[in-house]
């Protein structure tokens, strides 16, 4: 083994969480739990972490890194749980792996402890909501159901309670660090460029989302979208492989587009199941979505199928498709102003959520585009926005790069920041028409999540009199 062995590092804390968001603080906690010496490392100063200390000095957590990552405080571990946020290639880290310092994520962490059925969904859009609605339907069949992951609950805490099962929302940079996890049913919505600030192309990013079926066995479900030609590609290559013997999953299609043995379709107000086994070819009525857009068709086709293969009624699945509401931030109607729709889709971070954003509507819009670049080309919008007539207000630290990007379609200097966007956007847009804040970036020029960016624009909608039609 490279370095030294675990009785010749240097004495102190056994376990080291990197990393103190809400994933970081949840797994310092079960650590502490389950008796370990814990450390942490951020790289905040400790300013920025005051409310965060006392915490830790509650936990017994004596040994605090803060203002950056250093190799001298990592080498010496047995264990490193690192946060979503925080890339695997970190100088610390390597130094730390060449020692033989083993290194998991918070995800990876909970699912050694925890022995539940896990259902596991990722892709770049549309995970929380199929998440969350995924849990509702099984909810509703009666099971005790365990709903976290990337959307907020950290997965650390499903071991604390007495569940049936977990769905979990998977980021890509969570599945970059597991080793053992595995789902008895996978879920892959999508795949459109995203983070091309942390991945070299698409076929690195395709590689972070696909690590989510990597520990499937033959038993095990992964269900794949058709309508995605990355993703169509790539289940075909796994049936193929599959067919010839390999030990991988079960591919299950789901589309919005074609009837597909070994699947579902949603289409023309029906959704046609063709499943192996007894059941053959069936027809279900489609219920009416209140969520707009075809994207919400496709996540709500997913949810049907892994709920089915839990064992759950077409008659209960249906019903709550009917009166599912959806979530915060994800196309979220807030009300009209003078006759102006307003929604909040603060979690359109990346420029293929926009695009949904914006499909999922037939009326003028007035866009609020705007944030943190991760990266993207914003003129691959052009010809979508022009062709619908949208106007668009640039504002925040990526406003000058959209307006240099879409010539014709932002008028004026970028607003400084979201309330002057609003001001704007109130002023430009007319009865009947809609105001979307789909900002496609980070919100963290302003905010320090997207939860925040919304709620934000929530209370200025709220301040103008917004009045809700239910």
């Amino acid at each position: 083994m490279n370095g030294p062995g675990p009785t010749e590092r240097e004495a102190g804390a056994e376990v080291l969480v990197v990393g103190l968001g809400v994933s970081g603080r949840a797994a310092a906690r079960f650590l502490r739990k389950q008796g370990q010496t814990v450390a942490v490392s951020d790289r905040r100063p400790a300013a920025e972490l005051k409310e965060i200390l006392p915490e830790l000095e509650e936990l017994g957590i004596s040994e605090i890194e803060t203002g950056g990552h250093t190799s001298r405080f990592f080498v010496k571990r047995r264990l490193i749980v690192v946060s979503p946020g925080v890339p695997l290639d970190l100088e610390p880290l390597a130094a730390a792996r060449a020692r033989g310092v083993e290194i998991i994520g918070e995800l990876e962490l909970a699912c050694r402890e925890c022995r539940l059925p896990l259902v596991g969904v990722t892709g770049t859009n549309g995970k929380t909501t199929t998440v969350t609605l995924l849990g509702e339907i099984l909810a509703a069949a009666g099971r005790r159901v365990f709903v976290g992951g990337n959307l907020g609950r950290p997965a650390v805490e499903m071991s604390a309670g007495e569940y049936d099962l977990a769905v979990l929302e998977l980021s890509s940079f969570q599945l970059e660090s597991i080793t053992g996890f595995h789902p008895g049913i996978a879920v892959v919505l999508n795949l459109t460029p995203d983070h091309q600030d942390r991945y070299p192309d698409p076929a690195a990013y395709l590689e972070a989302k696909a690590a989510i079926s990597r520990n499937q066995q033959r038993e095990d479900f992964l269900l794949l979208n058709l309508d995605d030609p990355h993703l169509a590609a790539h289940g075909r290559a796994l049936a193929a492989r599959r067919a010839a013997g390999d030990l991988l999953p079960r591919i299950v299609w789901f589309s919005l587009e074609q009837e597909v043995a070994g699947g579902a379709c949603w289409r023309a107000g029906r959704i046609v199941l063709n499943l192996p086994a007894a059941e053959g070819r069936l027809e279900l009525a489609a219920p009416e979505l209140k969520l707009p857009g075809r994207h919400n068709r496709s996540n709500a086709l997913a949810a049907l199928l892994a709920a089915r293969l839990q064992g759950v009624s077409d008659e209960t699945i249906l019903k709550v498709l009917a009166g599912f509401s959806g979530v915060p931030h994800r196309l979220e109607y807030l009300g009209e102003v003078d006759g102006v729709a307003c929604y909040n889709d603060s979690k359109a971070t990346n420029l293929d959520a926009v695009i949904k954003a914006v499909e999922s509507f037939d009326r003028p819009l007035v866009l609020l585009l705007g944030g943190h670049d991760k990266g993207a080309d914003f003129a691959v919008l052009a010809p979508l926005l022009s062709r619908r007539g949208c106007r668009v207000i640039a504002f925040g630290a990526a406003g000058k790069k959209i307006a240099g990007q879409l010539p014709g379609l932002v008028s004026g200097d970028p607003a400084r920041n979201l309330l002057e966007a609003w001001q704007r956007a109130r002023a430009a847009a007319r009865s009947g028409e809609v105001i979307l804040l789909a900002p496609g970036c980070a919100s963290f020029d302003e905010f320090s999540s997207y939860r925040e960016r919304g709620e934000a624009f929530r209370r200025l909608v709220a301040a103008a009199g917004a009045v809700a039609d239910g």
